[in-house]
């Protein structure tokens, strides 16, 4: 969109000072020493405008990076107390800021000259400093120091310039999941800007800590009229997530008729362990509206999940990989329903087989239902208990000893603490991603094993789902925290591989990441390299002086080490500085304790205190 030009400078923004002479001034930074009664505070906006020849008025656009104070005339740093207390020396006060340039317009880099008129950039002239005016889409996704929106273009987001975001920030404090909620429901609340991305948007989100991520449905304590004020400011109407729950369990709390422009939210667990054919879900703060999940051994196997099994990076430094790529393929060979158990198969020789559609279990086959069973049928291919010689087309020739590491690891996977509650025998509860806006998928009580499972089985039918299709619309977005988890720096598996393959391609097909992770160095390079969107909230010391965060300005780096808790570094490839901002409180409850429960009694009502 293009921003028409306002009236001349003089009638439009506040002159604060005129550009510093005594340094020299460049096309990247200048000073400005500032009018008595006048001041910048950093991440303020301003523009000077300077006459070169040839080219006529030259707009030169910056972000305060540095305030500045000294006392001119002072020699010593003890003549402050001779000239402020007892004015026995001359000096005059004088207030400076450093300025990052961010736009030239037009563009041709010449320093602003010295004794320039310097003023605080404001409406056109703003957007203009910030390239609102060259963004096709833009979004807000926060308000800057002096209150006004702060844009990022989604080209850059949603595949049509550029894709993926990564957000960093020490846990707890930089507010990490909240910030990456709070963009997709301002994705999901302004359609008139997303465009044609906006329709039929679906986001995968992984709640992987706590159950915090459990509670969007419900408006939280702490949510205020100025808070609401912020959103409207934004132009989305500040509710809560609509429920909508599908295959619920028994007696679960319906969705409720969702507030006019709220996005629907569905919640899914795993099944509790040991609890036989309970299908209860695996959380602790709520079981209303939260539906249980679970894949059948024919799903297992259709969908090619055994090598999920395998995501420790250990593991690709022997042949267990090539052990389980055979393994996979011949079960899809052998596998056959079994006549009257939904989900049941049983492994049967594709050599000579005539029956089709659902068997009968014959004597001495054995009828899997679940993972444990699943395991013991591949160890009598690999590990015949008459201590016979493997079969070579399950096991490929590989040394015994890796057949051995194959099958105690599957063996291991097997056991109800991990997966083997994952894989029943039943009418398939598999998750619907279609049936709301954003889907929940709970896995916080899952072992470490198990998490990447889960993931990894998601994002790859996500994934195929996408290239299967041909067509980057309608969106699919995955939320993932704890990225350095699922493709860290070092190591090898398929989850990571994987991970690097949205990276890499997602963006053309509609399927966007947004990364969270407390250290960005600890992510592979090639995940984090094509995010085009980076928001870090607070850093470590140590963290902050990485390669990684090379997008920031060394005054930006060094704020970012005191951020308080909702405010962001904002760096995209639409603007060539990072942006401060802060983003409204949410007014969803971030954990059980914010929920507010309308209509409840209080039962201490009436007790003296």
């Amino acid at each position: 969109m293009t921003a028409p030009r306002e009236a001349p400078l003089e009638a439009s923004s506040e002159r604060v000072g005129r550009v510093a002479g005594l340094d020299h001034t460049s096309s990247q930074e200048f000073r400005v020493v500032l009018d008595e009664g006048a001041y910048l505070a950093v991440d303020d906006l301003v523009v000077v405008r300077t006459e070169v020849p040839g080219v006529g008025t030259l707009c030169t656009y910056g972000v305060v990076v540095e305030s500045e104070a000294t006392y001119e005339g002072a020699a010593y740093e003890s003549d402050v107390h001779r000239i402020s207390e007892h004015g026995l020396q001359p000096a005059a006060k004088v207030r400076s800021a450093q300025v990052a340039v961010t736009r030239v317009d037009p563009e041709v880099w010449v320093a602003p000259d010295p004794g320039q008129e310097v003023y605080r950039a404001r409406g056109a002239e703003r957007d203009r400093a910030l390239y609102v005016d060259e963004m096709e889409r833009p979004l807000p996704v926060g308000r800057g120091r002096d209150g006004e929106p702060v844009y990022v273009d989604l080209d850059f987001f949603d595949g049509t310039k550029g894709g993926h975001m990564s957000i960093a920030g020490v846990s707890g404090v930089a507010t990490k999941t909240t910030f990456a909620f709070f963009f997709v429901r301002l994705l999901t609340g302004q359609p008139q800007i997303v465009g044609a991305s906006a329709a039929n948007l679906r986001v995968l989100v992984f709640n992987v800590k706590g159950e915090d991520l459990l509670w969007l449905d419900h408006p939280s304590t702490k949510f205020g009229p100025a808070d609401a004020e912020a959103w409207r400011a934004l132009g989305v109407e500040p509710t809560p997530f609509a429920l909508s729950t599908p295959g619920a369990t028994p007696g679960a709390r319906a969705g409720s008729a969702p507030p006019r422009g709220a996005p629907t939210v569905a919640f899914w667990a795993p099944p509790r362990a040991h609890a036989g054919d309970a299908l209860m879900p695996d959380v602790s703060g709520r079981q209303q509206g939260v539906a249980p999940f679970y894949w059948t051994p024919r799903e297992f196997v259709d969908e090619e999940l055994l090598q999920f099994v395998f995501t420790d990076a250990s593991d690709a430094r022997n042949q267990i990989p090539f052990v389980e790529e055979r393994v996979r393929a011949q079960l899809r060979r052998w596998a056959v329903d079994v006549g009257g158990e939904p989900g049941a198969i049983v492994l049967r020789d594709p050599v000579g087989r005539t029956e089709r559609g659902p068997a009968h279990v014959h004597r001495g086959e054995r009828a899997i239902r679940e993972l444990r069973g699943l395991a013991d049928a591949i160890g009598e291919f690999l590990e015949p208990e008459d201590g016979g010689e493997p079969d070579y087309a399950w096991s490929g020739r590989v040394q015994a000893g890796t057949i051995s590491a194959f099958m105690r690891r599957l063996h291991a996977a097997a056991g109800e603490a991990r997966l083997g509650r994952l894989v029943r025998a039943g009418e398939s509860r598999h998750i619907d991603r279609r049936a709301a806006t954003v889907t929940v998928v709970a896995i916080q009580q899952l072992h470490d094993l198990a998490q990447r499972f889960v993931v990894g089985a998601l994002l790859r039918e996500t994934f195929r789902e996408k290239e299967e299709s041909g067509q980057r619309l309608p969106l699919s977005v995955l939320v993932l925290d704890e990225l350095n988890k699922y493709a860290p720096r070092d190591g090898q598996s398929p989850l990571k591989e994987m991970l690097i393959d949205i990276a890499q391609r997602g963006r053309s097909l509609g399927v966007l990441m947004i990364g969270a992770q407390q250290s960005a160095s600890r992510v592979a390079p090639d995940v984090l390299e094509n995010a085009s969107i980076r928001v870090t909230g607070r850093l470590d010391a140590a963290e902050s002086d990485r390669a990684e965060y090379g997008w920031m300005l060394p005054s930006t780096k060094a704020r970012a080490r005191l951020l308080k808790p909702g405010t962001m570094v904002l760096g995209q490839p639409a603007v060539p500085v990072p942006i401060v901002l802060s983003f409204p409180r949410v007014p969803w409850a971030t954990r059980a304790e914010e929920v507010r429960r309308d209509g409840e009694a209080d039962p201490f009502r009436g007790l003296v205190p």
